[in-house]
Protein backbone atom coordinates (compact mmCIF):
# COMPACT_ATOMS: atom_id res chain seq x y z
CA UNK A 1 0.00 0.00 0.00
CA UNK A 2 1.43 3.39 -0.98
CA UNK A 3 1.57 6.33 1.41
CA UNK A 4 -1.10 8.12 -0.60
CA UNK A 5 -3.45 5.11 -0.47
CA UNK A 6 -2.95 4.78 3.26
CA UNK A 7 -3.72 8.44 3.75
CA UNK A 8 -6.87 8.19 1.60
CA UNK A 9 -8.28 5.45 3.82
CA UNK A 10 -7.12 7.13 6.99
CA UNK A 11 -8.73 10.43 5.96
CA UNK A 12 -12.05 8.70 5.35
CA UNK A 13 -11.85 6.98 8.73
CA UNK A 14 -10.94 10.29 10.40
CA UNK A 15 -13.94 12.01 8.84
CA UNK A 16 -16.23 9.24 10.02
CA UNK A 17 -14.87 9.20 13.56
CA UNK A 18 -14.99 12.96 14.02
CA UNK A 19 -18.22 13.69 12.20
CA UNK A 20 -16.52 16.12 9.85
CA UNK A 21 -18.96 15.47 7.03
CA UNK A 22 -21.37 18.29 7.71
CA UNK A 23 -24.76 19.13 6.33
CA UNK A 24 -24.81 21.07 3.06
CA UNK A 25 -27.03 23.67 4.66
CA UNK A 26 -24.26 24.76 7.01
CA UNK A 27 -23.27 28.37 6.56
CA UNK A 28 -19.53 28.14 6.00
CA UNK A 29 -17.14 25.43 4.79
CA UNK A 30 -17.88 21.73 5.17
CA UNK A 31 -15.88 18.55 4.98
CA UNK A 32 -17.26 15.79 2.79
CA UNK A 33 -16.71 13.24 0.11
CA UNK A 34 -17.18 13.81 -3.57
CA UNK A 35 -20.71 13.62 -4.98
CA UNK A 36 -21.44 11.65 -8.11
CA UNK A 37 -19.77 13.70 -10.88
CA UNK A 38 -21.71 15.17 -13.76
CA UNK A 39 -20.41 16.84 -16.89
CA UNK A 40 -22.33 19.44 -18.91
CA UNK A 41 -19.97 19.13 -21.89
CA UNK A 42 -21.94 16.66 -23.97
CA UNK A 43 -20.43 16.17 -27.43
CA UNK A 44 -22.20 18.03 -30.23
CA UNK A 45 -20.54 17.84 -33.61
CA UNK A 46 -22.78 20.60 -34.95
CA UNK A 47 -20.53 23.13 -33.26
CA UNK A 48 -17.44 21.72 -34.94
CA UNK A 49 -15.41 21.45 -31.72
CA UNK A 50 -12.01 19.91 -32.29
CA UNK A 51 -10.17 18.92 -29.09
CA UNK A 52 -6.73 20.48 -28.89
CA UNK A 53 -3.65 18.84 -27.42
CA UNK A 54 -3.79 18.67 -23.65
CA UNK A 55 -7.40 19.84 -23.41
CA UNK A 56 -9.60 16.91 -24.39
CA UNK A 57 -13.01 16.23 -22.90
CA UNK A 58 -13.27 13.90 -19.87
CA UNK A 59 -13.18 10.18 -20.61
CA UNK A 60 -16.58 9.01 -21.93
CA UNK A 61 -18.11 5.88 -23.34
CA UNK A 62 -20.22 5.77 -26.51
CA UNK A 63 -23.32 6.97 -24.66
CA UNK A 64 -21.52 10.18 -23.71
CA UNK A 65 -21.34 9.36 -19.99
CA UNK A 66 -18.22 9.84 -17.92
CA UNK A 67 -16.59 6.42 -17.41
CA UNK A 68 -16.21 6.00 -13.69
CA UNK A 69 -12.74 4.95 -12.64
CA UNK A 70 -11.17 5.26 -16.09
CA UNK A 71 -10.53 9.00 -15.73
CA UNK A 72 -9.37 8.53 -12.16
CA UNK A 73 -6.99 5.72 -13.03
CA UNK A 74 -5.47 7.69 -15.88
CA UNK A 75 -5.27 11.05 -14.10
CA UNK A 76 -2.00 10.26 -12.32
CA UNK A 77 -0.42 9.10 -15.59
CA UNK A 78 -1.72 12.16 -17.44
CA UNK A 79 -0.34 14.50 -14.80
CA UNK A 80 3.00 12.70 -15.00
CA UNK A 81 2.98 13.14 -18.79
CA UNK A 82 2.06 16.83 -18.45
CA UNK A 83 4.82 17.42 -15.92
CA UNK A 84 7.52 15.69 -17.96
CA UNK A 85 6.54 16.72 -21.50
CA UNK A 86 6.04 20.39 -20.57
CA UNK A 87 8.97 20.36 -18.14
CA UNK A 88 6.83 21.84 -15.40
CA UNK A 89 8.80 20.02 -12.72
CA UNK A 90 12.31 18.56 -13.00
CA UNK A 91 13.54 15.40 -11.35
CA UNK A 92 14.60 15.98 -7.72
CA UNK A 93 12.92 19.39 -7.54
CA UNK A 94 11.65 20.80 -4.28
CA UNK A 95 8.01 21.71 -4.78
CA UNK A 96 5.80 24.00 -2.69
CA UNK A 97 2.19 22.83 -3.08
CA UNK A 98 -0.57 25.36 -2.42
CA UNK A 99 -3.35 23.52 -0.58
CA UNK A 100 -6.60 25.24 0.36
CA UNK A 101 -8.28 22.02 1.48
CA UNK A 102 -10.72 21.94 -1.44
CA UNK A 103 -11.04 18.95 -3.80
CA UNK A 104 -8.75 20.37 -6.50
CA UNK A 105 -5.80 21.04 -4.20
CA UNK A 106 -6.32 17.80 -2.27
CA UNK A 107 -6.22 15.91 -5.58
CA UNK A 108 -3.05 17.74 -6.64
CA UNK A 109 -1.33 16.90 -3.36
CA UNK A 110 -2.48 13.26 -3.53
CA UNK A 111 -1.19 12.89 -7.12
CA UNK A 112 2.16 14.52 -6.34
CA UNK A 113 2.62 12.25 -3.32
CA UNK A 114 2.09 9.30 -5.71
CA UNK A 115 4.65 10.71 -8.16
CA UNK A 116 7.23 11.95 -5.64
CA UNK A 117 9.17 8.68 -5.23
CA UNK A 118 9.59 8.05 -8.97
CA UNK A 119 10.44 11.69 -9.74
CA UNK A 120 12.56 12.22 -6.65
CA UNK A 121 10.46 15.19 -5.49
CA UNK A 122 10.54 16.83 -2.08
CA UNK A 123 7.13 18.32 -1.27
CA UNK A 124 6.10 21.12 1.08
CA UNK A 125 2.49 22.09 1.79
CA UNK A 126 1.51 25.74 2.22
CA UNK A 127 -1.96 26.79 3.36
CA UNK A 128 -3.01 30.43 3.70
CA UNK A 129 -5.71 31.25 6.26
CA UNK A 130 -7.21 34.50 4.97
CA UNK A 131 -9.23 34.94 8.19
CA UNK A 132 -12.28 35.91 6.17
CA UNK A 133 -14.59 33.27 7.65
CA UNK A 134 -15.26 32.28 11.22
CA UNK A 135 -14.30 28.66 10.49
CA UNK A 136 -11.18 29.30 8.41
CA UNK A 137 -9.04 27.95 11.25
CA UNK A 138 -10.78 24.59 10.77
CA UNK A 139 -9.62 24.55 7.15
CA UNK A 140 -6.06 25.20 8.31
CA UNK A 141 -6.25 22.44 10.90
CA UNK A 142 -7.60 20.02 8.29
CA UNK A 143 -4.73 20.77 5.89
CA UNK A 144 -2.12 20.53 8.65
CA UNK A 145 -3.41 17.11 9.75
CA UNK A 146 -3.67 15.85 6.17
CA UNK A 147 -0.09 16.97 5.42
CA UNK A 148 1.02 15.12 8.55
CA UNK A 149 -0.68 11.95 7.34
CA UNK A 150 1.13 12.34 4.00
CA UNK A 151 4.34 12.98 5.96
CA UNK A 152 4.81 16.27 4.10
CA UNK A 153 6.05 19.38 5.97
CA UNK A 154 3.34 22.05 6.21
CA UNK A 155 3.36 25.81 6.67
CA UNK A 156 0.15 27.49 7.82
CA UNK A 157 0.20 31.23 7.13
CA UNK A 158 -2.42 33.46 8.76
CA UNK A 159 -3.11 36.87 7.25
CA UNK A 160 -5.77 39.49 8.07
CA UNK A 161 -6.66 39.88 4.40
CA UNK A 162 -9.62 42.21 4.89
CA UNK A 163 -7.49 44.74 6.78
CA UNK A 164 -4.64 44.42 4.27
CA UNK A 165 -7.05 45.11 1.40
CA UNK A 166 -8.46 48.18 3.13
CA UNK A 167 -4.96 49.55 3.74
CA UNK A 168 -3.93 49.12 0.10
CA UNK A 169 -7.20 49.89 -1.65
CA UNK A 170 -7.47 46.40 -3.15
CA UNK A 171 -10.65 44.46 -3.81
CA UNK A 172 -11.09 41.43 -1.55
CA UNK A 173 -10.51 38.91 -4.34
CA UNK A 174 -7.45 40.68 -5.73
CA UNK A 175 -5.98 41.26 -2.27
CA UNK A 176 -6.49 37.65 -1.22
CA UNK A 177 -4.70 36.52 -4.37
CA UNK A 178 -1.78 38.91 -3.77
CA UNK A 179 -1.39 37.76 -0.17
CA UNK A 180 -1.63 34.11 -1.17
CA UNK A 181 1.12 34.38 -3.78
CA UNK A 182 3.32 36.34 -1.40
CA UNK A 183 3.04 33.47 1.10
CA UNK A 184 3.79 30.86 -1.58
CA UNK A 185 6.88 32.76 -2.73
CA UNK A 186 8.08 33.26 0.87
CA UNK A 187 7.78 29.52 1.47
CA UNK A 188 9.63 28.75 -1.75
CA UNK A 189 12.50 30.98 -0.66
CA UNK A 190 12.49 29.44 2.82
CA UNK A 191 12.82 25.90 1.45
CA UNK A 192 14.96 26.82 -1.59
CA UNK A 193 12.19 25.38 -3.75
CA UNK A 194 12.29 26.34 -7.44
CA UNK A 195 8.66 25.25 -8.05
CA UNK A 196 5.25 26.29 -6.71
CA UNK A 197 2.45 23.92 -7.77
CA UNK A 198 -1.16 25.16 -7.84
CA UNK A 199 -4.38 23.26 -8.55
CA UNK A 200 -6.17 25.24 -11.27
CA UNK A 201 -8.20 23.05 -13.64
CA UNK A 202 -9.58 23.43 -17.17
CA UNK A 203 -12.84 24.69 -15.61
CA UNK A 204 -10.90 27.51 -13.92
CA UNK A 205 -9.39 28.30 -17.31
CA UNK A 206 -12.81 28.50 -18.98
CA UNK A 207 -14.18 30.74 -16.20
CA UNK A 208 -11.15 33.02 -16.40
CA UNK A 209 -11.48 33.48 -20.16
CA UNK A 210 -15.22 34.18 -19.81
CA UNK A 211 -14.50 36.76 -17.10
CA UNK A 212 -11.91 38.48 -19.26
CA UNK A 213 -14.27 38.53 -22.24
CA UNK A 214 -16.74 40.41 -20.05
CA UNK A 215 -13.97 42.81 -19.07
CA UNK A 216 -13.01 43.46 -22.70
CA UNK A 217 -9.52 41.94 -22.55
CA UNK A 218 -7.31 41.58 -25.61
CA UNK A 219 -5.16 38.66 -26.74
CA UNK A 220 -2.98 38.79 -23.63
CA UNK A 221 -5.92 38.52 -21.26
CA UNK A 222 -7.71 35.91 -23.34
CA UNK A 223 -4.59 33.72 -23.14
CA UNK A 224 -5.95 32.82 -19.73
CA UNK A 225 -4.05 31.03 -17.00
CA UNK A 226 -0.57 29.83 -18.04
CA UNK A 227 0.47 26.27 -17.26
CA UNK A 228 3.82 27.70 -16.17
CA UNK A 229 5.18 31.16 -15.50
CA UNK A 230 8.19 32.67 -13.79
CA UNK A 231 7.89 34.77 -10.64
CA UNK A 232 10.81 35.99 -8.54
CA UNK A 233 13.05 33.12 -9.58
CA UNK A 234 10.36 30.43 -9.12
CA UNK A 235 8.32 28.46 -11.63
CA UNK A 236 4.61 28.62 -10.83
CA UNK A 237 3.11 25.51 -12.42
CA UNK A 238 -0.42 24.09 -12.75
CA UNK A 239 -0.25 20.34 -13.41
CA UNK A 240 -4.08 19.95 -13.41
CA UNK A 241 -4.78 22.69 -15.94
CA UNK A 242 -5.61 20.14 -18.68
CA UNK A 243 -8.00 18.22 -16.38
CA UNK A 244 -11.71 18.96 -16.01
CA UNK A 245 -13.29 19.39 -12.59
CA UNK A 246 -15.45 16.31 -13.24
CA UNK A 247 -12.30 14.24 -13.60
CA UNK A 248 -10.95 15.63 -10.35
CA UNK A 249 -14.19 14.82 -8.53
CA UNK A 250 -14.17 11.30 -9.98
CA UNK A 251 -10.61 10.89 -8.70
CA UNK A 252 -11.67 12.13 -5.26
CA UNK A 253 -14.63 9.74 -5.23
CA UNK A 254 -12.60 6.75 -6.35
CA UNK A 255 -9.85 7.33 -3.77
CA UNK A 256 -12.37 8.24 -1.08
CA UNK A 257 -10.61 11.51 -0.28
CA UNK A 258 -12.15 13.99 2.13
CA UNK A 259 -11.93 17.72 1.57
CA UNK A 260 -13.16 21.07 2.86
CA UNK A 261 -15.97 22.79 0.99
CA UNK A 262 -15.87 26.59 0.94
CA UNK A 263 -19.47 27.72 0.54
CA UNK A 264 -18.31 31.21 -0.44
CA UNK A 265 -17.63 29.59 -3.84
CA UNK A 266 -21.42 29.54 -4.25
CA UNK A 267 -21.90 33.19 -3.25
CA UNK A 268 -23.54 34.97 -6.22
CA UNK A 269 -22.11 38.33 -5.13
CA UNK A 270 -18.84 37.33 -6.79
CA UNK A 271 -18.62 37.57 -10.58
CA UNK A 272 -16.66 34.33 -10.97
CA UNK A 273 -19.36 32.42 -9.09
CA UNK A 274 -22.11 33.87 -11.28
CA UNK A 275 -20.09 32.91 -14.36
CA UNK A 276 -19.62 29.37 -13.02
CA UNK A 277 -23.15 28.71 -11.79
CA UNK A 278 -25.28 30.92 -14.04
CA UNK A 279 -23.64 32.15 -17.24
CA UNK A 280 -21.74 29.05 -18.40
CA UNK A 281 -24.64 26.63 -17.72
CA UNK A 282 -26.93 29.00 -19.65
CA UNK A 283 -24.54 29.12 -22.62
CA UNK A 284 -24.10 25.34 -22.54
CA UNK A 285 -27.85 24.78 -22.40
CA UNK A 286 -28.96 27.33 -24.97
CA UNK A 287 -26.03 27.88 -27.35
CA UNK A 288 -23.07 25.49 -27.20
CA UNK A 289 -22.89 22.42 -24.96
CA UNK A 290 -19.09 22.53 -25.41
CA UNK A 291 -18.74 26.16 -24.29
CA UNK A 292 -16.12 25.39 -21.65
CA UNK A 293 -13.99 23.44 -24.11
CA UNK A 294 -14.39 26.26 -26.65
CA UNK A 295 -13.19 28.83 -24.10
CA UNK A 296 -10.20 26.68 -23.19
CA UNK A 297 -9.39 26.27 -26.88
CA UNK A 298 -9.64 30.06 -27.33
CA UNK A 299 -7.12 30.52 -24.52
CA UNK A 300 -4.68 28.12 -26.16
CA UNK A 301 -4.99 29.84 -29.53
CA UNK A 302 -4.51 33.28 -27.98
CA UNK A 303 -1.50 32.04 -26.05
CA UNK A 304 0.21 31.03 -29.29
CA UNK A 305 -0.51 34.39 -30.88
CA UNK A 306 0.61 36.21 -27.74
CA UNK A 307 3.90 34.28 -27.76
CA UNK A 308 4.55 35.44 -31.33
CA UNK A 309 3.65 39.04 -30.44
CA UNK A 310 5.91 38.95 -27.40
CA UNK A 311 8.84 37.64 -29.47
CA UNK A 312 8.31 40.42 -32.04
CA UNK A 313 8.18 42.99 -29.23
CA UNK A 314 11.46 41.74 -27.79
CA UNK A 315 13.14 42.13 -31.19
CA UNK A 316 11.88 45.72 -31.44
CA UNK A 317 12.92 46.73 -27.94
CA UNK A 318 16.50 47.43 -29.03
CA UNK A 319 15.30 49.95 -31.63
CA UNK A 320 12.39 51.54 -29.78
CA UNK A 321 13.02 51.38 -26.01
CA UNK A 322 15.69 53.29 -24.13
CA UNK A 323 16.27 53.03 -20.38
CA UNK A 324 17.17 56.23 -18.56
CA UNK A 325 17.92 57.44 -15.05
CA UNK A 326 15.57 56.82 -12.12
CA UNK A 327 13.74 54.01 -13.91
CA UNK A 328 12.62 56.14 -16.88
CA UNK A 329 11.91 54.36 -20.15
CA UNK A 330 11.70 56.23 -23.48
CA UNK A 331 9.94 55.11 -26.66
CA UNK A 332 11.59 56.46 -29.80
CA UNK A 333 8.69 57.77 -31.88
CA UNK A 334 10.43 57.50 -35.24
CA UNK A 335 10.68 53.69 -34.97
CA UNK A 336 7.59 53.29 -32.82
CA UNK A 337 5.23 55.10 -35.23
CA UNK A 338 6.11 52.75 -38.10
CA UNK A 339 4.93 49.63 -36.24
CA UNK A 340 1.47 48.04 -36.50
CA UNK A 341 -0.93 49.04 -33.75
CA UNK A 342 -0.70 45.63 -32.08
CA UNK A 343 3.06 46.03 -31.67
CA UNK A 344 2.68 49.64 -30.53
CA UNK A 345 0.35 48.53 -27.75
CA UNK A 346 2.72 45.73 -26.83
CA UNK A 347 5.69 48.10 -26.68
CA UNK A 348 3.80 50.55 -24.45
CA UNK A 349 2.77 47.70 -22.16
CA UNK A 350 6.37 46.48 -21.99
CA UNK A 351 7.63 49.99 -21.16
CA UNK A 352 5.07 50.31 -18.36
CA UNK A 353 5.97 46.87 -17.06
CA UNK A 354 9.65 47.79 -16.93
CA UNK A 355 8.89 50.97 -14.97
CA UNK A 356 6.20 49.65 -12.66
CA UNK A 357 6.91 45.91 -12.48
CA UNK A 358 3.42 44.80 -13.52
CA UNK A 359 0.43 45.84 -15.63
CA UNK A 360 -2.26 45.84 -12.95
CA UNK A 361 -5.20 48.12 -13.87
CA UNK A 362 -3.76 48.99 -17.29
CA UNK A 363 -6.70 48.71 -19.67
CA UNK A 364 -7.47 49.38 -23.31
CA UNK A 365 -8.90 52.81 -22.50
CA UNK A 366 -5.49 53.80 -21.12
CA UNK A 367 -3.82 52.73 -24.37
CA UNK A 368 -6.25 54.97 -26.27
CA UNK A 369 -5.15 57.93 -24.15
CA UNK A 370 -1.46 57.15 -24.79
CA UNK A 371 -2.18 56.83 -28.52
CA UNK A 372 -3.94 60.21 -28.56
CA UNK A 373 -1.01 61.68 -26.64
CA UNK A 374 1.63 60.84 -29.26
CA UNK A 375 -0.58 61.28 -32.33
CA UNK A 376 -2.52 64.48 -31.58
CA UNK A 377 -1.27 66.37 -28.56
CA UNK A 378 1.52 68.96 -28.34
CA UNK A 379 4.96 68.45 -26.88
CA UNK A 380 5.09 68.47 -23.03
CA UNK A 381 1.56 67.04 -22.73
CA UNK A 382 1.22 64.22 -20.20
CA UNK A 383 -1.16 61.40 -19.32
CA UNK A 384 -1.37 59.92 -15.83
CA UNK A 385 -2.01 56.17 -15.66
CA UNK A 386 -2.95 53.86 -12.76
CA UNK A 387 -0.21 52.81 -10.37
CA UNK A 388 1.52 56.19 -10.29
CA UNK A 389 2.76 56.06 -13.91
CA UNK A 390 3.09 59.22 -16.03
CA UNK A 391 3.57 59.27 -19.82
CA UNK A 392 4.90 62.52 -21.29
CA UNK A 393 5.18 63.63 -24.92
CA UNK A 394 8.56 64.99 -25.93
CA UNK A 395 9.89 66.01 -29.34
CA UNK A 396 11.14 62.64 -30.47
CA UNK A 397 9.94 60.22 -27.83
CA UNK A 398 7.40 59.21 -25.24
CA UNK A 399 8.77 59.08 -21.69
CA UNK A 400 7.27 56.62 -19.20
CA UNK A 401 8.20 57.12 -15.57
CA UNK A 402 6.82 57.11 -12.05
CA UNK A 403 5.14 60.29 -10.93
CA UNK A 404 6.94 62.36 -8.30
CA UNK A 405 5.42 62.04 -4.85
CA UNK A 406 4.56 65.74 -4.94
CA UNK A 407 4.10 67.24 -8.40
CA UNK A 408 4.83 70.91 -8.98
CA UNK A 409 1.92 73.29 -9.75
CA UNK A 410 3.14 73.54 -13.35
CA UNK A 411 3.18 69.77 -13.73
CA UNK A 412 -0.28 69.51 -12.21
CA UNK A 413 -1.59 72.16 -14.58
CA UNK A 414 -0.20 70.30 -17.57
CA UNK A 415 -1.36 66.87 -16.51
CA UNK A 416 -4.14 65.06 -18.31
CA UNK A 417 -6.27 62.69 -16.30
CA UNK A 418 -8.91 62.22 -18.94
CA UNK A 419 -9.13 58.44 -18.52
CA UNK A 420 -12.67 57.96 -17.21
CA UNK A 421 -13.55 55.04 -14.99
CA UNK A 422 -15.45 52.21 -16.59
CA UNK A 423 -19.15 52.95 -16.13
CA UNK A 424 -19.90 50.02 -13.82
CA UNK A 425 -21.27 49.92 -10.27
CA UNK A 426 -18.53 49.91 -7.65
CA UNK A 427 -19.10 46.30 -6.64
CA UNK A 428 -18.66 45.15 -10.26
CA UNK A 429 -15.52 47.21 -10.76
CA UNK A 430 -13.97 45.50 -7.75
CA UNK A 431 -15.06 41.99 -8.57
CA UNK A 432 -13.98 42.06 -12.23
CA UNK A 433 -10.37 41.98 -11.08
CA UNK A 434 -9.02 38.55 -11.98
CA UNK A 435 -7.98 36.40 -9.01
CA UNK A 436 -6.74 33.42 -11.04
CA UNK A 437 -3.06 33.74 -11.71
Amino acid sequence: MTAAQAVSRSAVRHASENGSAQAPSQKHSTTGQAPTPTCPLAADSSFGYVPVRGYGLPYRNRTGKLVRGQAAESLVDRVRETITSSRLIQTHDRVVVGVSGGPDSITLLHVLVHLAPSLGLKLYVVHVDHQLRSDSAADAAFVRELAGRFQVPAIIERRAVRAICQQNGWSLEDGARRVRYECFLDAARRYSAPVIALAHTADDQAETVAMRLLRGSGVTGLSGIPAMRQAQGCRIVRPLLAMWRDEVMEYVRRHRLTYRRDLSNDDPRFVRNRIRHQLLPLLAREFNPNIKAALVQLAQQCRGEQAYLQAATQRLEKRCLRRGLHGRVSLTLRSFARQPEALQRSLVREAIRQVRGDLQQFEYRHWLEVERLWRERPVQSVVDLPGGIRVSREHECLVIQRKAMQASPAARAGSDTACPRTNLPTRHREQLTDPSH
